[in-house]
Parts: C-alpha cells; sequence; structure tokens
C-alpha cells in the first residue's frame, strides 16, 4: 500500500519576484518535511546562526562594514576566521566541511543581510 503524500507546513510569508522566483519565509515552526531535513535544521540553528549572529554583530560596530567584507572574501579567510573564534574546537585538523559548503551559505546569509541593511539606508520606508 502506498504511504500517504506527505504534506509540507506553511510558510510563514511566501510573495514572487518580478522574475517570478518564489520565496518561501521559514522558521523552526513550518521547516520542511523530508528525508535530511532534521540534520540541515539542526545545522542551522547549531552552526549557521550563531555564524551569522557574530558576523553581523561585527557589521553594526563602526568599522564593521569593511571588516566584515573582508573576511567574507575569501574562504580562507573565513576559516581563519572561524577557527579564531573556536568554531572548529581544539581539533581544527579537518576544514573541508567548512570550505566546501559552509563558505557559500555563510557568504550567502551575510550578504542577504548586508544588501538589505545597505538597501534600507538607500531607500528609507516611506509610511
Amino acid at each position: 500500500m502506498p504511504r500517504k503524500k506527505t504534506i509540507q507546513p506553511t510558510p510563514l510569508e511566501r510573495f514572487h519576484l518580478e522574475d517570478g522566483t518564489e520565496i518561501d519565509i521559514i522558521d523552526n515552526t513550518c521547516w520542511p518535511i523530508g528525508r535530511g531535513q532534521h540534520a540541515a535544521r539542526d545545522f542551522e540553528n547549531q552552526r549557521m546562526q550563531p555564524i551569522i549572529e557574530d558576523l553581523m554583530k561585527k557589521y553594526m560596530k563602526p568599522d564593521g562594514p569593511k571588516e566584515v567584507k573582508e573576511i567574507l572574501s575569501s574562504i580562507s579567510k573565513i576559516i581563519h576566521y572561524l577557527d579564531h573564534e573556536g568554531t572548529f574546537g581544539k581539533d581544527a585538523g579537518d576544514t573541508t566541511n567548512a570550505r566546501k559548503i559552509w563558505y557559500k551559505r555563510i557568504k550567502f546569509r551575510a550578504y542577504t543581510y548586508i544588501n538589505a541593511k545597505e538597501a534600507a539606508l538607500r531607500w528609507p520606508l516611506i509610511i
């Protein structure tokens, strides 16, 4: 007997860009259901979120934008930064996953926040 089709939770918000791209805003309450998604959620909460929060705190300082963009400019710089922050722990020998996977995700997320902040400064909301 076939299994029932999985019903995915509805996102917090869904909208479409001008080019037709669909954007879903999700959090822990509406994370997608599927194989490996529990591990993806754990990775997001335990690894990515603290790194992004730390970078954004650094970004908000007076010389922060220049410093954060410098950190994100190359894989070796972000690895050095994460090692200095203690993300890898005492045994920082294998940074393969950070180089191949984390860097792209961290850079994408950080620049999403940076671009939103810079756009908000250029285009203040008119109420």
